[in-house]
């Protein structure tokens, strides 16, 4: 079966993308579509799968895979990859995207792209597991965010054990941050399914609010992660824009032995 695609990347978090705007469903199995078309030896390599539908009320439905098969409600870089694609596709600067985690709005400035990601949530203001302190936040998907002294590589260490802790039967991203100043931190992540990425936006946006609730940082902040650089701003209303340069980076047609 061949499988037309894009790839896509933002910060290093890269990913394939199907655009099928002409329909609203496609049944495939798309789990062992992801762990084949995302293995980095075998496949096209990328941390996720991404497939784009029709919507009635959205220019396009996004729909995400983790590179080990698992379902993901949200990924800020991904929806920003879309953004541009779609922008493109339909000569658009403002989208709307149907996302698991409800419909969300991007703008497009030449490569940088900003999507509002809402109202985060508080969900557990402390917790000490595998002996890390760290919070719970909803981004649409669940993160647990840890502010260290340096950062030395806990992803690698921690984050397999706090993924799959039995405090989260369903799994969590990890970030680990160091404040550089009220407007800059460093983060480091290990992904829900995917392990260590270059970079994630919506862990960027949870370890944002994470430390503008602990009194560490202002509305404004530039976070660094090993892949690039990306804004997050807290509007007075509560919701958080991420917003950060994305690149295509090619094209291709996957041979899907289905």
């Amino acid at each position: 079966m061949l499988i037309p695609f894009s790839k896509m990347q933002a910060q290093g978090n890269d990913f394939v993308i199907l655009q099928m705007l002409h329909t609203s469903e496609v049944s495939l199995p798309w789990q062992d579509l992801a762990k084949a078309i995302c293995d980095r030896r075998k496949g096209v390599g990328a941390d996720g799968l991404v497939l784009l539908l029709a919507h009635p009320d959205a220019d396009a439905r996004m729909v995400i895979y983790n590179s080990d098969g698992s379902h993901a409600a949200m990924c800020g870089s991904a929806l920003r990859c879309c953004a541009r694609l779609v922008g493109k596709l339909k000569n658009k600067g403002n989208l709307r995207f149907a996302t698991d985690s409800g419909i969300l709005g991007t703008d497009i400035d030449g490569d940088e792209i900003s999507v509002n990601l809402g109202k985060p949530e508080m969900l557990e203001q402390t917790l000490v597991l595998e002996g890390i302190e760290g919070s719970l936040i909803g981004v649409g998907n669940r993160h647990f965010v840890s502010f260290q002294n340096e950062l030395k590589g806990q992803e690698f260490e921690f984050g397999p054990l706090l993924e799959q802790h039995p405090h989260f039967p369903d799994g969590v991203n990890v970030e680990f941050v160091r404040v550089l100043s009220l407007g800059e931190i460093e983060m480091t992540v290990w992904e829900r399914g995917a392990g260590a990425t270059l970079a994630c936006g919506t862990g960027a946006v949870a370890s944002v609010f994470c430390g503008i609730q602990k009194g560490l940082l202002e509305p404004e902040v530039r976070v660094n992660m090993p892949g690039g650089t990306v804004l997050i701003r807290a509007e007075q209303n509560g919701e958080f824009i991420l917003a950060g340069p994305v690149e295509h980076t090619f094209n291709g047609v996957y041979t899907w032995k289905i």
